[in-house]
């Protein structure tokens, strides 16, 4: 974004009566605008539940359209490719985590961003949608998405661990990175028949991948816990969903 620059055109802080008109016309603008990126998002949030319980091919149009309370009209307005496109916007919105902080050891980032991606996952309907998409094997638009996505940059954190002298001699970062993503993609799927354990599940796998790739003096420095992914999503984007999320839970009895 760039900063209004003085001088130019009719000068900073000149406005004539012409000028002004652009202006009411945004005013004016800005409620229906607001509505309609409000509309948008009930309509992610709902086919998100949707496809959370049924995956993407038992979900119908009429079951999001239903759920969000609008007609095919409305949904064909944001979404003109169809479920496809409520899709993909599921998907895209459900992988948004915050950029992983920089940790010593480097190497806690990564364990950081599996395991608040692992407290998300069971707790916020766009993210558990995402994740059950993004391994729909049939469908590859989606699948592999949450692989293809993350392989990257957890292949670069492992490179900075190993420059900082985190790693044993001879570990492959790429080689590493993909191991480890693919592992937590197979144990959320694993662990879909009860997603409560798919935290403990993580922290267990993160655990045998870390051992066999830092040092020992790494090793005593880092935080596997599960309690640390509860902390972890309390401090970012998703801290008010996370929170709604165990709260709605709690107040019916019903697992998360």
């Amino acid at each position: 974004m760039t900063a209004p620059v003085a001088g130019r055109g009719r000068g900073f802080g000149t406005q004539t009566a012409a000028a002004a008109q652009p202006k009411q016309e945004t005013t004016v603008r800005q409620p229906v605008q607001r509505r309609s990126i409000d509309k948008r998002q009930e309509l992610v949030a709902a086919a998100a539940r949707v496809f959370a319980e049924k995956g993407y091919y038992r979900t119908t149009i009429e079951d999001i359209t239903t759920l969000a309370g609008v007609g095919r009209g409305a949904f064909y307005h944001y979404f003109n490719k169809g479920k496809s496109d409520v899709a993909t916007a599921v998907v895209t919105e459900g992988f948004t985590m915050d950029a992983a902080v920089p940790m010593l050891p480097r190497i806690q980032s990564v364990v950081d961003a599996s395991i608040a991606l692992a407290t998300l996952t069971p707790v916020v309907p766009v993210v558990k949608a995402a994740a059950r998409l993004a391994t729909e094997q049939d469908h590859p638009d989606f699948y592999g998405h949450l692989v293809r996505l993350y392989i990257p940059q957890v292949t670069q954190l492992i490179q900075q661990a190993k420059e900082f002298g985190e790693l044993q001699p001879g570990v492959d970062p790429a080689v590493t990175a993909e191991a480890w993503v693919m592992l937590y993609s197979g144990t959320d799927q694993h662990a879909r028949l009860d997603y409560r354990r798919l935290p403990q599940k993580i922290a267990q796998a993160n655990a045998v991948i870390v051992r066999g790739i830092v040092t020992p003096e790494t090793a005593l420095k880092l935080d596997m816990s599960v309690q640390r992914g509860d902390l972890l999503v309390r401090q970012s984007r998703w801290a008010k969903e996370y929170i709604e999320g165990l709260e709605a839970a709690a107040s019916v009895g019903s697992p998360t």
